[in-house]
């Protein structure tokens, strides 16, 4: 059994499945198409982020020295 994939410009208020589907365990995903461009305002990161002079990274060889 194959997987059906339909887009629907106009969804109405009741969706129909086809016969094959029922009574079986079933996956619906429902994604609308067009974006709700009103959501999509700046926000602050969820992360910190910090002001540093300069970054040292040492070396392999002194990452890596045994003392």
């Amino acid at each position: 059994m194959q997987p059906i994939r339909k887009v629907i410009h106009d969804a109405p208020e009741i969706l129909s499945i086809p016969a094959e589907f029922h009574h079986r365990a079933i996956e619906l995903i429902i994604w609308p198409l067009e974006q709700d461009t009103t959501t999509l305002e700046p926000r602050e990161p969820a992360f910190l982020v910090a002001d540093v002079q300069q970054i040292i990274l040492p070396s392999r060889e002194e990452r890596n020295e045994r003392t």
